[in-house]
């Protein structure tokens, strides 16, 4: 059986001056990059959840802007799907 790591919204609005902060962001991207490193050592699959918000009226995870791209903590690699 082979698994995968989904990694969801860890995205620059979540962090510092970002329109939608969370509480200790680094943190959990830190987490989640330790996970990260494990499967691309193993070369397990690795899928990333981009959420781009294209509601009228949304605030955050705007379409071009910085805070909708992934967090360099988590940044994806070539071959890695978005």
């Amino acid at each position: 059986m082979i698994s995968a790591f989904i990694i969801v919204d860890i995205q620059n609005d979540y962090f510092k001056g970002g329109k939608n902060e969370l509480y200790q962001p680094e943190q959990a991207a830190s987490n989640a990059r330790r996970v990260l490193d494990h499967y691309r050592e193993k070369g397990l699959p690795v899928y990333h959840v981009q959420h781009i918000s294209s509601r009228e009226g949304a605030t955050f995870f705007l379409p071009g802007t910085d805070g909708a791209e992934i967090h360099k903590i988590v940044k994806p690699q070539p071959g890695e799907k978005v």
